[in-house]
Formats: structure tokens, sequence, C-alpha cells
């Protein structure tokens, strides 16, 4: 392969990392993220949808409660 076709890939692999990449462990979840909605597909909950920031006490309520995520993906 030519060097502007592998330097495209390269430029497009690192553009797609940079935005999906936003968080590390320990990481603040910024204010603008725990406001999307999310759809519940399983499980009893209140709404249809969950946001993280239904577990915020500055946005919830004063409500503390504790929220453990665990991601997984199949590939």
């Amino acid at each position: 392969m030519s060097k502007s076709v592998l330097f495209f890939i390269f430029s497009i692999n690192l553009n797609v990392s940079l935005l999906l990449g936003a968080y590390a462990i320990g990481d603040t979840i910024s204010m603008a993220d725990q406001q999307i909605p999310h759809e519940i597909c399983y499980g009893a909950y209140n709404n249809d949808v969950y946001m993280i920031g239904d577990a915020n006490y500055h946005i919830n309520g004063g409500n503390k409660q504790i929220t453990i995520m665990k991601l997984s993906a199949a590939w």
C-alpha cells in the first residue's frame, strides 16, 4: 500500500479512538453525559429511560446512590 493510504487509515483510526475513548478509570462523568437518556430493555426501574444523572444527588433532589457500571462486548 502507498504511504498516503496508510496515513489515511491511521488518521481515521486515531480519530475514532479519540472519540470513543473519552473516559478512563476513575474519571468523573461530565454533566452533559449524565443527562443522556438510555432505554431500559430489561429489569425494574421507575421510568422507561435511565440517565446516569439519576444517581447524582446534586441533580436528583439529594438522594445519594451508588452506581456500578459494567460494560461488556462480545466480538
